[in-house]
């Protein structure tokens, strides 16, 4: 079964975790476990409390097949070298690492983004962010979703991308399934 672990800091983004999670759980059959900082529940933006399965420091994570690092102003302030080492190991070990809005933080400070396309919430708010970022050449300045190779970056205004292109990587035989919840989404935004 494949396992997925979403980095929770506090203050987490809740409609960027509910689309991936969601897509994952009910749709593919992931199962999912939750990482915070210290192994304490964590309040979203919303006021959601989600409980913890580890703290970002526990050495089960590295057996997970899936990363994801879901926004909040936290991640801005976070420094932890041995989270950073996990995220790389696991690049390196071909898993799926995800990064979206403030969550990109981390991905560049663990230098995923080096050499690499992605995206996040604008170039600038990143190079600011993460003083020495070495990325900048890879950067997109899109409004969806970017996926190289196994890593996958995306804006915070882009969580039904994100989650897609998370899952594309977790499942490409359920590309139509995939694609559907898609358009399930796209069509709020298509004129009446």
């Amino acid at each position: 079964m494949t396992v997925a672990v979403a980095f929770l800091q506090p203050g987490w983004a809740d409609w960027e975790a509910g689309a991936v999670l969601a897509l994952l759980r009910e749709h593919l059959g992931v199962q999912i476990e939750i990482a915070t900082p210290d192994g304490e529940p964590q309040t979203s933006i919303g006021g959601l409390l989600a409980a913890a399965d580890y703290r970002f420091d526990d050495p089960v994570l590295s057996d997970a097949d899936v990363f994801l690092l879901i926004g909040s102003e936290a991640w801005t302030a976070y420094r932890d070298e041995a989270l950073f080492g996990l995220l790389r190991q696991a690049v390196a070990d071909g898993k799926i690492v995800g990064a979206i809005c403030a969550g990109t933080v981390a991905a560049a400070r663990a230098r995923l983004l080096d050499g690499r396309a992605h995206t996040s919430n604008g170039k600038d708010w990143l190079e600011a962010a993460v003083p020495g970022y070495g990325g900048g050449e890879g950067y997109r300045d899109q409004a969806r979703a970017v996926t190289a190779g196994r890593v996958v970056t995306a804006a915070g205004s882009a969580p039904v991308s994100f989650a897609a292109s998370v899952a594309r990587l977790v499942a490409p035989d359920a590309e139509a399934q995939i694609a559907a919840y898609e358009a399930m989404f796209a069509r709020e935004f298509q004129a009446p």
